[in-house]
């Protein structure tokens, strides 16, 4: 799977899924998380792997886990945005 880094950080900064962007954090806030993503994208076939694969990355990154129907969601949301 294919995913730019842009589609993916749209993505995460939109949803804001521990709510620190809300918060007064920089923009920049996931991009660790959101680098992270892109390169496991590339062994995903398709968007359960890439949730799986969010989800992973914020609770090995962050100690969070986060709903892993919302992250499905916006796997979705990714591979619906890279498939344009």
């Amino acid at each position: 799977m294919n995913t730019t880094n842009q589609i993916v950080t749209r993505v995460i900064n939109d949803w804001d899924p521990i709510g620190l962007l809300a918060g007064g954090a920089p923009e920049n806030e996931y991009d660790i998380e959101i680098n992270e993503i892109v390169e496991k994208c590339i062994m995903c076939e398709n968007e359960t792997d890439l949730a799986r694969q969010i989800y992973k990355v914020f609770y090995e990154k962050m100690g969070i886990k986060l709903n892993q129907l919302t992250c499905l969601k916006h796997a979705f949301n990714i591979i619906e945005q890279t498939d344009e």
